[in-house]
């Protein structure tokens, strides 16, 4: 059993990172053992309010948070693939997919929300949605070869329109500065 952990912050990436295996690896399974993250912005958030078309709030005004994932290079789809329906607005694809027609995102693994603005780190909150460990790979024997890469990309689902959870699209630290310098996230797997 081998754990490797990935880290990264807004600081060094634009929610995309690359890194190098520093040794040889044999395994036949891989599992994500735990993520931990605080990601934090304006843009990942949203506030409704409860007259809002068909937002189905009755009576109280809310914040709606960003869903996250993350996505591994490693990963194809006889290994994860997440299944969606497109909202019209997909920046994914080209040409674009109309709304309701499916979307596949191969190694796509979705963990959790984005953090509220000023809240407590992610840490001392509930943010994970699905139990770990979370089997990646299953019986495949693979080896990892010294100087392989491995690459990490952050994604999120923009409800920055009132009633609307947009596509995925993948964080950046560009213009809507959404994976910023205070943003954080530590990824464990653990090679069998």
């Amino acid at each position: 059993m081998t754990l490797l952990t990935f880290s990264f912050t807004g600081e060094n990436t634009t929610g995309s990172a690359t890194f190098t295996i520093a040794k040889e690896y044999k395994f036949k399974n891989i599992y994500l053992e735990d993520v931990k993250y605080y990601i934090a912005s304006e843009t990942l958030e949203e506030p409704i309010a409860k007259a809002t078309a068909n937002s189905g709030l009755g009576s109280i005004d809310t914040t709606i948070l960003s869903p996250l994932a993350i996505k591994f290079d490693f990963l194809d789809n006889k290994d994860a693939a997440l299944y969606m329906l497109s909202d019209g607005t997909s920046t994914m694809e080209t040409p674009a997919i109309a709304a309701n027609e499916q979307i596949n995102i191969t190694g796509l693994i979705p963990i959790g929300r984005a953090n509220k603005v000023g809240s407590t780190p992610s840490a001392m909150s509930s943010t994970m949605s699905h139990s770990y460990p979370y089997k990646l790979i299953s019986g495949r024997p693979q080896t990892w070869t010294t100087s392989k890469t491995v690459t990490i990309d952050l994604y999120y689902r923009d409800v920055g329109t009132d009633g609307i959870v947009k596509d995925w699209a993948l964080i950046s630290s560009g213009p809507t500065h959404n994976f910023g310098d205070i943003c954080s996230i530590d990824i464990t797997i653990r090679l069998e």
